[in-house]
């Protein structure tokens, strides 16, 4: 119960003023708890914000490998995929804000506070997550439904058009429904815009 509150109110603070301005005293003063019970759980504020990341990613990666594993064809997972990666990212949009600077020191005037070690800690999680795009694309090409390409390549692009959609506000929780915007993004990435 305590460690739930303790990670809810992390998410609220890292949320609203960064990894660099947040402090563990005001997250230990909104999750109305003393200093001694958030250190039995979490050693320092970076442990507790790498806690935060991975049990918040948890149901989405998971959602994401069952979606790789379907026996069904490699478009109609690609969709699905983005819907997924679409649904995290509206509902985690500002924390992931902050770990995209924190990871390449954009979006904010002040550095990084990360060293390289911790930035390549997250940079795993996210080899992980395009990783599964990745394999579904290739899934793809061997059934001929995809042109043979990089599907590295393609699968961080494919990426980072989901992120910046979201980023940009072009679907959020006011916006059109996550599953037409889904539908759109695969559109337009497995076909591109030209009139056919």
């Amino acid at each position: 119960m305590k460690r739930r509150q303790i990670l809810d109110a992390a998410y609220t603070v890292f949320s609203r003023k960064g990894y660099h301005r947040a402090t563990v005293d005001e997250i230990i003063a909104l999750a109305d708890t003393g200093k001694g019970t958030v250190y039995n759980y979490f050693v320092n504020k970076e442990q507790l914000f790498y806690t935060l990341i991975k049990e918040r990613s948890a149901k989405f990666e998971s959602e994401l490998n069952d979606i790789a594993g379907l026996s069904e064809p490699s478009l109609d997972k690609v969709q699905k995929a983005i819907k997924v990666f679409l649904d995290f990212y509206v509902e985690n949009a500002d924390l992931w804000r902050v770990l995209m600077h924190e990871m390449r020191g954009l979006g904010h005037e002040e550095p990084s506070s990360f060293t390289e070690a911790q930035r390549e800690k997250y940079r795993e999680r996210f080899r992980k997550t395009i990783g599964v795009l990745e394999r579904i694309l290739e899934e793809g090409i061997e059934q001929g439904t995809i042109r043979p390409c990089n599907a590295h390549k393609a699968a961080h692009g494919l990426f980072s058009v989901i992120v910046m959609m979201v980023f940009q506000g072009f679907v959020g929780p006011n916006m059109e429904s996550i599953e037409k915007a889904a539908h759109g993004i695969a559109d337009t990435f497995l076909y591109g815009i030209v009139a056919r």
